[in-house]
């Protein structure tokens, strides 16, 4: 038995048997206080740390089983998204690589294209060469003009053939047009009695069109109107008077 339930045993014998003195009962009951005020310290600090400790939760078997078995689906998923990750991943280098490849040979397709058509047109031009040093060369040994201006138109419509071949065509500026800026370049602004202002009154050189880019613009005269002839003749009147 404990020394302070054996301490309390004894002083409920005292107070039940009258026959213990009372120096023996005061001498019990003092030290039965200083016992008491000695342990209750401990005491109340176990009853707060039993009432304030948190109660401890061992998993059970099931728990750790159900645990286990959602690590193996998380792996497993990992593992998944993983080698789909490198796939894609070497889908997207392989179509990288595609494309740079892709864009270097059109490159160089384009180069031989534009090399190609190139090659044609000086082919066909070297034909025009060969043609006038012919005519040079007849001209001199001959003197027959007529001959010599037959060959020359000759040779001149089968240059227009050829560039009308690889898309070039004359571009014609006739009297009485209106002067576009897009396909004219006018030279020089007269007076004219009968074209308005604003109208070719003649081409001095003739324009060339690459299928719809300008290769040169029409070189043109172009017309002051009738008012500018009008002033222009009557500040020639009094001159030719006081002649």
């Amino acid at each position: 038995m404990p020394r302070m339930h054996r301490l309390q045993y004894w002083t409920s014998n005292m107070n039940e048997h009258k026959s213990f003195p009372k120096r023996m009962q005061d001498i019990v009951n003092t030290y039965i206080k200083q016992e008491q005020s000695a342990h209750s310290p401990s005491e109340n600090t176990a009853d707060q740390q039993q009432e304030t400790a948190p109660s401890e939760q061992h998993p059970t078997a099931g728990d750790s089983a159900a645990l286990e078995q959602r690590i193996i689906e998380l792996e497993e998923q990992l593992a998944t998204v993983t080698a789909e990750r490198d796939e894609l991943r070497e889908k997207y280098v392989r179509t990288l690589a595609d494309m740079d490849n892709l864009r270097k040979r059109t490159e160089r397709e384009k180069e031989q294209l534009v090399l190609f058509a190139t090659e044609r047109l000086f082919s066909r031009l070297v034909e025009i060469l060969d043609d006038l040093q012919a005519a040079v060369e007849a001209g001199k040994q001959s003197r027959d003009y007529d001959a010599m201006l037959n060959g020359l138109e000759m040779i001149t419509t089968k240059a227009h053939r050829i560039y009308e071949e690889h898309g070039v065509r004359p571009l014609e500026a006739r009297e009485g047009e209106p002067f576009n800026v897009e396909l004219h370049e006018a030279l020089v602004h007269v007076p004219h009695p009968e074209l308005p202002e604003g109208t070719i009154v003649q081409q001095v050189q003739r324009g060339y069109v690459f299928r719809d880019r300008v290769l040169r613009h029409a070189r043109v005269v172009t017309s002051a109107g009738a008012h500018a002839a009008d002033g222009a003749s009557s500040e020639q009147s009094p001159s030719s008077q006081s002649d």
